[in-house]
């Protein structure tokens, strides 16, 4: 939310804001409707001590004592600094805590849920390589209530993403995991997950159905922060202003995370003398690969793309493994063994342009079916009839669909695919879309339920609109078009095609 200010005289300079570490402080000030210069500590300790201050305050009052006035005309001094224990005792409301003259917000904080949800691992840690290292997947979430977000300049690509992101109950245990057990540091390599961790705390935990909220919602704000860490990265120059790609901006946030995560856990482990993963890794199954048993009991070379992540909280809920496997006859047609790669994912690009294509479960059809690639030349030289057939190997806990909607035609550039892809709320993963290896075997019949929906409206690649349907806990569906907030009345308004959209993502969260 932008911070109010207060009336000021023409000669009065403009709003500032100040920036302790990574959290943006707005400053008001009223004297004589005029703003005067004030002095703001920069030190996170202070405002964690002016917090407690408020805090025993407070408790002095509801006992019917007097609180004791520590506030002067100017800040007191900042006491010894004391380490924060916490995301969650850096970013709690201090509006209260102001000095006479003035008064101080924390932009953008909320408080913490009175009920004492926990949604993560109920082990404490200490410090953010401690979660890297052990945080395991969970799949329950607080209901957090909707709050709609400013489009600043053709910035709705980024808003559905991050809506959608927020709904996602792993990802957003994830984030609260660090928020509220991770000794807090203002460092600049991990820029994006802090903003994250900011976005999040933005949202008060409330469960209560949107028809109900009526006009109790929180006012829209702009995720200031997340633009902010972009900028840093240097991507997404023109970030506003500019129409940009939802898949290409969700691709590079979640990226980007990974990365950071797994550079701190490279020298997390570099410092402690222990071999460390790369940032995307290097093979670990080296160039000559190994034999396993594959399909009619025939052997099979299997090897690791060149490249294999290394394992984040982000691989933990939406990586997953491709195996890529190549069959070409030996001389006189006799079957030489099969060579697999093993490829990671973090979500599933789908061709629908085919006329055969009009469900999900087509789009999956089409994409393990065998393809032959005539004149391919085996280790003899002689050309022959390969086949080449893609399969999933291991499935995330949250499978991302992504929709290719957007085609390159020779005559006409890129073009849109506006046909209706139908997609179902319950998906069950079929025996022909797995690879037929042991850990394969482990996600036969696995079930995955709808969470999220990202649409494109309009007929180009270059412009139109998005908007994104999710699902709340309890099972009820809100639909959110920037600042403007709907409920849907039943799931089946998520699945039925629409004349002015288009579904271009699509979540499944195993259930």
């Amino acid at each position: 939310m932008r911070p109010s200010w207060s009336a000021v005289t023409k000669s009065a300079p403009p709003p500032r804001s100040v920036t302790i570490g990574s959290v943006g402080i707005a400053i008001e000030l009223n004297h004589d409707n005029t703003q005067i210069p004030y002095s703001v500590p920069r030190d996170p300790e202070f405002w964690k001590a002016q917090y407690k201050e408020y805090r025993r305050r407070r408790a002095a009052e509801q006992c019917g004592e007097a609180a004791v006035a520590t506030s002067t005309d100017r800040p007191a001094p900042a006491p010894a600094k004391v380490k924060p224990s916490s995301w969650a005792a850096l970013l709690r409301s201090s509006s209260s805590s102001a000095a006479s003259s003035g008064t101080v917000k924390m932009v953008g904080s909320q408080p913490a849920a009175a009920n004492g949800i926990r949604t993560v691992d109920m082990r404490k840690f200490t410090t953010l390589e401690d979660v890297l290292e052990n945080w395991r997947i969970v799949f329950s979430a607080p209901a957090v209530q909707p709050r709609g977000l400013v489009n600043s300049g053709n910035m709705c690509f980024m808003n559905v993403v991050l809506q959608a992101l927020l709904y996602c109950a792993p990802f957003y245990s994830m984030l609260r995991s660090i928020k509220e057990n991770v000794v807090f540091s203002f460092s600049t390599s991990t820029p994006l997950l802090e903003a994250l961790i900011q976005f999040v705390h933005e949202f008060k935990q409330d469960a209560t159905p949107l028809a109900q909220l009526g006009t109790g919602l929180d006012e829209p704000f702009v995720p200031e922060n997340v633009y902010e860490a972009l900028r840093k990265k240097n991507v997404f120059q023109t970030l506003r202003g500019q129409q940009e790609d939802a898949q290409e901006f969700m691709s590079y946030l979640v990226d980007g995370i990974h990365e950071e995560m797994a550079l701190v856990l490279q020298a997390h482990r570099a410092k402690a003398g222990a071999a460390g993963a790369e940032p995307t890794g290097n093979s670990s199954g080296g160039d000559d690969g190994w034999m396993e048993v594959g399909p009619n009991n025939r052997a099979v070379h299997m090897r690791d793309a060149h490249e294999v992540r290394a394992r984040t909280p982000i691989t933990q809920i939406f990586g997953g493994t491709l195996q890529s496997l190549l069959t070409v006859p030996g001389p006189a047609g006799r079957a030489a063994p099969a060579r697999a790669n093993r490829e990671p994912f973090q979500w599933l690009a789908l061709d629908v342009s085919s006329d055969d294509v009009e469900t999900v479960e087509d789009a999956l059809d089409a994409l393990a079916a065998p393809e032959s690639i005539e004149g391919y030349m085996n280790v003899q030289g002689e050309a022959v009839a390969a086949t080449k057939q893609i399969a999933l190997e291991r499935v995330p806990p949250v499978l991302v669909l992504h929709l290719k909607r957007f085609v390159f035609c020779a005559d006409e550039g890129v073009q849109k695919v506006h046909k209706f892809i139908a997609y179902p709320e319950e998906l069950t993963l079929a025996p022909a879309w797995l690879a037929r290896t042991r850990e394969a075997a482990r996600h036969r019949d696995a079930r995955y339920r709808l969470s999220g929906v990202i649409y494109h409206h309009g007929s180009h690649a270059s412009g139109g609109h998005y908007t994104c349907d999710v699902r709340r806990p309890s099972g009820e569906w809100v639909q959110f078009d920037d600042i403007d907030i709907g409920s849907l009345e039943s799931v089946d308004a998520v699945l039925d095609e629409k004349p002015d959209r288009t579904a271009y993502i699509l979540f499944y969260t195993t259930c």
